[in-house]
């Protein structure tokens, strides 16, 4: 493959893609899960997240309700949703919206988030020639517009971590 540049945006596999191009990342991979509700007529429409019993809730447009949290407390590239957190993720649901004690869970999954030791993503050159990286955006994802100096890999080698205050996951 031929290009002028590559940027690497593989969130739940970015150390393992970037260890083929000869780039170690500071870069963990947790398994995170959600779930979702049968449908219920719309009365949700901003997206709680709590910090405090680590969850957020949305409602859809189709009426079910997501719920999810931080991601589990292993680094494992694994996929398969756990009783565990369903228990867990409901309880905290329950705490903030008893009324989906009720409520049926249609679906659970899980996937692989990328956790950088600070929280904060990496973005920006790498030390591979026209190589660009943006990693690491951990249990957030890709939800802000950021000057990308700070968040360069070059931190993590001169001891400059930075905390992304932005940033509202429960394992933070």
């Amino acid at each position: 493959v031929e290009c002028g540049a590559v940027v690497q945006a593989v969130a739940g596999a970015s150390s393992t893609v970037a260890k083929k191009a000869g780039i170690p990342l500071p870069i963990h991979c947790y398994p995170l899960q959600a779930m979702v509700t049968q449908p219920y007529k719309p009365i949700l429409t901003p997206h709680v997240s709590s910090p405090h019993v680590h969850v957020y809730v949305h409602q859809t447009s189709r009426g079910e309700f997501v719920i999810g949290g931080g991601s589990d407390p292993y680094p494992l590239y694994h996929t398969r949703a756990t009783l565990d957190q369903r228990e867990s993720l409901s309880a905290a649901a329950m705490e903030l919206f008893p009324f989906l004690a009720q409520a049926r869970m249609l679906r659970q999954w899980a996937g692989t988030t990328d956790m950088t030791p600070d929280y904060s993503p990496i973005m920006g050159l790498s030390p591979v020639e026209n190589y660009y990286l943006d990693a690491g955006w951990g249990t957030w994802g890709f939800k802000a517009t950021q000057i990308i100096k700070p968040f360069e890999l070059e931190r993590f080698y001169k001891y400059e971590q930075i905390n992304e205050a932005g940033a509202t996951a429960a394992s933070h």
